[in-house]
């Protein structure tokens, strides 16, 4: 099916030429090249590889124990990332405090060290892939590929990470160059949203509800980062010090908090959202290893990613 797609496109590619070549005016030629355009521009889209992708219904044994970013979607599953597997999976519950494991995207479906996760309205899966410098998304119903929304070749994104969707834009983590950049919902770029030695490789993108800000993990600073949700500049307030080691994982919690996923000291330490005061510990040990992503769920359950033992959950009541 693919084949005959690629095979019809490159024919009206021809046809399309040879039209213009021998066309009587300049308006029939614009057109001919608008028309080469859009064709081009539909090819440069495809997930190529990814035609037969879909959503496949797995065993717990089979989720690799190491996972990246994790998100809890408007469908109420969680989503994580498996960036040394190239693979992105899903679980729900199933009503007897069980989890249902499905692959969402697999091997070979165009991602290149998946990281960050955002599932939209309308139920497409957007997936970071950190060594293309894409961001692609997925039919998060079927699995199916939808297309490559971002494509950079400019130079904007070095190996993104995580996406934040905000209202009219969609920020995107750029690890390698210490940038988050704004893109349209639908892949266009807009502006360079913050850059500079205070971001020093930016990790996970968490919108401050009603204080208008985006906090950033900064990974070799080992502090969050406090941005103005409209600017993009700093602001004052940073959160970490000497007892936060590689920070990646960001998520709100009850009375005010910010959880933080200190991946070196293999500790999630808790902070005061307002003040960026430490106010503790808030899981350690007993087999946490290598936390990354971190998600809290409706229920105040506390899903973290890590690099050697899967997903883990804690209440945050216990």
């Amino acid at each position: 099916m693919v084949i005959r797609e690629v095979f019809s496109l490159c024919v009206l590619l021809i046809l399309s030429d040879h039209a213009s070549s021998h066309g009587s005016s300049t308006k029939s030629s614009s057109a001919s090249s608008a028309q080469k355009l859009d064709i081009v521009a539909l090819l440069s889209n495809r997930i190529r590889g990814a035609e037969d992708n879909k959503i496949t219904q797995i065993s717990a044994e089979q989720v690799p124990k190491s996972l990246h970013h994790i998100i809890i979607g408007r469908d109420g599953m969680i989503y994580a990332s498996s960036f040394a597997t190239n693979e992105v999976y899903r679980a729900a519950q199933d009503g007897r405090n069980g989890w249902q494991w499905a692959r969402v995207v697999g091997r070979g479906a165009g991602l290149d060290g998946p990281t960050g996760l955002h599932l939209d309205e309308d139920m497409r899966l957007y997936v970071a892939s950190f060594g293309t410098d894409q961001i692609l998304r997925f039919d998060g119903v079927t699995g199916a590929a939808v297309d490559v929304v971002i494509n950079d070749d400019e130079g904007r994104l070095d190996c993104p990470e995580g996406l934040l969707m905000l209202p009219g834009r969609l920020l995107v983590a750029s690890f390698l160059n210490d940038r988050v950049v704004s893109y349209s919902p639908d892949g266009a770029f807009q502006e360079i949203f913050a850059a500079g030695w205070h971001l020093r490789g930016p990790q996970v993108l968490l919108a401050q509800a009603g204080v208008d800000a985006v906090l950033v993990t900064s990974y070799h600073r080992n502090r969050v980062v406090t941005l103005d949700g409209t600017t993009g500049k700093k602001r004052p307030l940073e959160f970490g010090g000497p007892e936060l080691s590689r920070p990646v994982g960001l998520a709100a919690a009850p009375g005010g908090e910010l959880l933080c996923s200190s991946h070196r000291s293999n500790e999630i330490l808790r902070y005061n959202a307002s003040t960026g005061a430490f106010k503790g510990h808030f899981a350690a040990g007993h087999g946490l290893w290598a936390p990354t992503g971190i998600a809290m769920g409706p229920d105040l359950v506390l899903h973290v990613a890590t690099f050697a033992d899967g997903v883990r959950r804690y209440s945050f009541w216990r």
